[in-house]
């Protein structure tokens, strides 16, 4: 599966080379943030098991608000959260324009 962060590690330098003047700062470290993002890039945590005593080191996350593994989670609750605001009926959306 293609991911975002895939696609800016192959075209980031062509990218920049292009852009980089149009750019504003926070849009170039979100593309770094999310290049970075769950990857061996990022600081890690260790996770242990209370039961096994197994342990493995797991990638942080980047937290950036345009990063799609991190907002992910997010986006769901947002979803079922206006899918519970709908009317339980059949409606449909009708829109038009009136001549002023």
């Amino acid at each position: 599966m293609i991911t975002l962060a895939s696609v800016i590690d192959q075209f980031q330098d062509d990218f920049l080379s292009e852009y980089q003047n149009r750019l504003r700062p926070n849009q170039i470290s979100a593309l770094h943030a999310i290049k970075r993002c769950r990857t061996q890039m990022s600081p890690v945590m260790q996770v242990n098991c209370a039961d096994c005593d197994y342990q493995t080191f797991v990638p942080h996350s980047c937290g950036h608000r345009n990063c799609p593994h991190c907002q992910h989670h997010d986006c769901q609750q947002w979803i079922e959260r206006q899918v519970q605001r709908q009317v339980p009926a059949d409606y449909f959306m009708n829109t038009f324009t009136l001549p002023a």
